[in-house]
């Protein structure tokens, strides 16, 4: 089938009268040479064809109207449709709104462009819905719903445009909306409905997002996401350019060739970008060395930043606050105010603001006194609560000329502004309707291009404003990525949205398992049930499924190294085996989110990055068959690899068998499962300390993960085996399961 890499002149459309029956009305024909989709004059969808193999899509009675509108609070759907020449006109039931469509048609897609709005404006639009039977795979983000044979997609065509796909019961809705504030008005939002097979459908959206300049990453001819650097694993890690050689040196260990250095380690400052020159003292030349080290092993080198936020030390903010941040909440001094007043009284109900204990907001990112602020004028102003009781119209202990700015007096009348605020780097959200954003990320792509990175994690965008949220999450990324030089490169981010699908790489991260908890506590959540790091893991297997369904890569991470505490024993060697399991299973790469301390404080780190490595170089052999990695994939099951000791290597795949922990096993900690006519058994002890297991009977064999076979004394009937932090696999020839936990149960731990 030709394909075109633009849009097309020719546009196809119909009108069909049919005067069969009484009460026949007339339809709307849409189509291309993939598709075609029928409109009633109701304005009803009422056939959705592909045309290949004339397979009907459209569910019977669902009778979904093909837009809608929110107009004066209330959502109205289409009531009447209409066409002239090359463009359709909705009508809207109860009112005089109506909208003009602009149609055009592709060998790829049919497109829609919203040209005119007239009568009663709406405030949001639902440009396109389209019910589907295909319910196979629903990718939300990607707003499609397809199979293995076909699939149909509605994609926005610019960023004011957002898609969308949800199950509605017996079908599938698919759609593109938009609003007409902040940000770009209703007009020229527009939306692509695409359909084929998987195949076809990747190729046609390859070619609309050329066509319509949409965000995106592309190696030669095929995006980042299809190629081999979306499968590796990589490390997420604060480093400065002395630790360059421990950097390489844990790549190696772990099996990974790629590592994404954290925000902090080389930026002092986000916002101008300053540098951390405890870390990188020649500035921007040590950065530039440490990648260029770091490139000479073959090693992919990615940015975590902060492009959306700014911080409070930053030059935008001290000595005098930039007014291009995102105000949420604003208020008006009721009286003059001196530069040491300490309860400041406004005109407003504050009742919701920060630190107010009626507020229905209870969770504040990194806790509720960095949100406690109010700006008067140039001055920066932090307050410890809100009062009276009651009234609720005073700032609090108040704290005059905060982050380096200057107390001053206030006249009554004086605007006091909130900036949105992130409690993670301690900074100010930004107005992306400014300038500002255009000045970070210019300073931004500076220090990226110079440097050469190959990767990118765009963090913090949950934050952006709540008012048009997916829109200004893809903005601030495509923005920045737009002055990015290198392509392909790996781009991902706190959130993937709809727009940022063409340039994303990879998704699925969720913060590690300690930071997630420790993180809910500190914002102000309590956690009645400590969860399990399967939990966890099993979490974050479903948010790489999830992303599956849009067609996009997953991965398994930001995943943790901690030690022993107070509500932990430490990551354990059969949690990260439970981990890797589950990356193999799906052919998933992970990240490691850590620190040296973190590492080195941790005495099983090495037995852990032991494992992490066998599996991570077994799944990129891609030597697994199918049908393991389908084993593999059970919920809540353990496994472990077995290498048998002193085999010969003949290229081929260890085995994996289930695994059941041994209850009660103290400080050895020991999994047992079935292998041949005998059993194997996974032991280590649990702080990594080096002794001897002693166990009942003479016949146990012992070896590392990697095969070598471990010396196994007998004394007086008994089998003498060293353990430590490593993974030491045990083979009881003969010996049940159930009778081999019974042993590993009465074992012995002589340090």
């Amino acid at each position: 089938m030709p394909t075109r890499t633009s849009p097309i002149p020719w546009v196809t459309l119909s009108i069909t009268l049919f005067c069969a029956a009484p009460g026949a009305r007339g339809e709307i024909v849409v189509e291309n040479p993939r598709l075609r989709i029928v409109l009633g004059e109701d304005a009803v969808v009422r056939s959705v064809v592909d045309k290949g193999t004339k397979s009907e899509y459209c569910p019977p009675n669902a009778r979904l109207c093909f837009a809608a509108a929110r107009i004066g609070g209330k959502t109205v759907e289409a009531g009447r449709a209409a066409l002239e020449g090359q463009r359709l006109t909705l009508e809207f039931a109860g009112c005089d709104t109506r909208l003009a469509y602009a149609v055009s048609a592709t060998d790829d897609w049919i497109g829609l462009r919203l040209v005119e709005v007239a009568g009663t404006r709406p405030s949001h639009v639902t440009l396109v819905r389209l019910p589907v039977t295909l319910a196979e795979r629903v990718g939300p983000r990607l707003a499609a719903a397809w199979s293995e044979r076909f699939a149909i997609c509605v994609q926005g065509m610019n960023l004011q445009t957002e898609g969308t796909a949800g199950r509605r019961g017996a079908f599938v809705e698919l759609a593109a909306t938009t609003q007409d504030s902040p940000g770009p008005k209703l007009e020229g939002a527009a939306a692509a409905i695409l359909a084929g097979s998987p195949a076809e459908l990747r190729g046609s959206l390859r070619r609309l997002a050329a066509a319509c300049n949409l965000p995106r990453n592309e190696g030669p001819q095929r995006p980042s996401k299809e190629l081999a650097i979306a499968r590796q694993s990589y490390w997420f890690l604060s480093f400065g350019e002395k630790d360059v050689d421990r950097v390489i040196d844990y790549c190696r260990r772990a099996g990974f060739r790629q590592v994404m250095l954290m925000s902090g380690s080389w930026c002092a400052s986000p916002g101008h970008y300053t540098f951390n020159k405890a870390l990188y003292p020649n500035g921007l030349e040590s950065l530039r060395r440490t990648v260029a080290r770091l490139h000479q092993e073959g090693i992919l080198v990615g940015m975590h930043c902060y492009a959306s936020k700014i911080a409070k030390i930053d030059a935008y903010v001290t000595p005098v606050p930039d007014r291009r941040f995102w105000v949420d909440l604003s208020t008006v001094l009721a009286a003059d105010a001196g530069p040491k007043d300490a309860a400041l009284r406004t005109t407003s109900d504050l009742s919701q603001w920060p630190g107010s204990p009626v507020a229905r907001q209870t969770i504040w990112e990194g806790g509720v006194m960095k949100h406690q602020e109010v700006i008067l004028e140039d001055e920066i102003v932090r307050y410890q609560a809100i009062g009276p009781e009651g009234k609720w119209d005073t700032f609090l202990g108040c704290q005059r000329g905060s982050y380096g700015t200057r107390p001053a007096a206030h006249k009554a009348g004086t605007p006091g502004r909130h900036y949105g605020v992130d409690g993670c780097i301690n900074g100010y959200i930004i107005d992306q309707e400014t300038t500002l954003l255009d000045e970070a990320t210019s300073r931004l792509a500076e220090v990226f291009n110079a440097c050469d990175f190959d990767m990118v994690y765009f963090d913090g965008g949950e934050d952006v404003p709540r008012g048009r949220f997916n829109y200004y999450v893809s903005k601030f990324q495509a923005t920045a990525m737009g002055k990015f030089r290198k392509r392909p490169m790996v781009h991902m981010g706190t959130i993937m949205t709809h727009n940022l699908w063409h340039s994303f790489t990879r998704s699925g991260t969720v913060d590690t398992y300690l930071n997630t908890l420790y993180g809910h506590i500190q914002a102000g959540g309590k956690i009645d049930s400590w969860p399990t790091v399967r939990r966890h893991v099993d979490n974050s297997v479903a948010y790489m499924l999830s992303v599956g369904d849009d067609m996009m890569p997953g991965e398994l991470g930001w995943f943790g190294i901690w030690s022993k505490g107070k509500n932990t024993d430490g990551l354990q060697l059969d949690e990260i085996e439970y981990l890797m399991a589950r990356s193999m299973a799906y052919d998933a790469p992970i990240s490691l989110e850590t620190s040296f301390s973190q590492m080195e404080g941790h005495p099983l780190t090495p037995g852990i990055l032991e494992i992490v490595g066998a599996y991570e170089r077994l799944r990129l052999s891609g030597k697994v068959p199918p049908s393991v990695c389908g084993r593999l994939r059970a919920r809540g099951k353990d496994f472990c690899m077995v290498v048998v000791p002193g085999g010969q290597d003949t290229g081929g795949v260890p085995e994996f068998v289930e695994v059941t922990p041994v209850p009660g096993s103290g400080e050895v900690r020991a999994m047992v499962g079935p292998w041949g006519s005998g059993s194997v058994a996974t032991v280590w002890h649990y702080l990594g300390r080096q002794g001897n297991l002693v166990l009942d009977g003479a016949g146990v064999k012992a070896g590392l993960l990697s095969g070598k076979p471990l010396g196994v004394r007998v004394v007086d009937g008994k089998s003498v085996v060293p353990i430590g932090g490593h993974r030491t696999t045990l083979f009881l020839a003969g010996v049940t399961p159930e009778e081999a936990r019974r042993i590993v149960s009465a074992a012995r731990f002589s340090p």
